[in-house]
């Protein structure tokens, strides 16, 4: 099952323009059906659907459409061409995009792949709350108060 162009754009609420500029330039694929001309329709996957909406997200982010495009080529690059779109987490801080792998790395796409060190402070905090109750129990109610 495949989407039209204004179906893309009812899904993703933009506009057929952006869309239409986005496809061709290759930023998003139509890759069911990439024929333009007369009598003829692009026709978007599912997957081409979640792209276009990442990439609306991203640029609503501030995100400039030549920093999307180098790190959704790197994204292919890195994680590969059978990975699917829908199985990775993009984050990004306006400046750079990254991903997490399968692996739980977060990789800075803009730097072809450049890892990224993140610390969780949930654990960290549960951690350091049982090693002050092992070593100093009489302090661990002062400390939570």
């Amino acid at each position: 099952q495949g989407y039209t162009g204004p179906e893309v754009c009812n899904i993703t609420g933009i506009s057929y323009r952006q869309l239409d500029h986005w496809t061709t330039t290759k930023l998003i694929e139509a890759s069911i059906r990439n024929i333009k001309g007369s009598g003829f329709h692009r026709i978007y996957s599912f997957q081409d659907i979640v792209k276009v909406k990442l990439v609306n997200k991203l640029r609503e982010a501030g995100v400039s459409l030549q920093k999307i495009r180098i790190a959704l080529s790197n994204v292919n690059e890195i994680l590969g061409k059978n990975m699917k779109i829908t199985d990775i987490s993009i984050f990004s801080d306006g400046h750079s995009i990254y991903v997490i792998t399968d692996n739980n790395e977060m990789l800075d796409l803009l730097r072809k792949g450049q890892a990224v060190f993140g610390i969780s402070l949930g654990p960290v905090h549960t951690e350091t709350e049982a090693e002050i109750f092992s070593l100093y129990p009489e302090k661990i109610s002062v400390n939570n108060a």
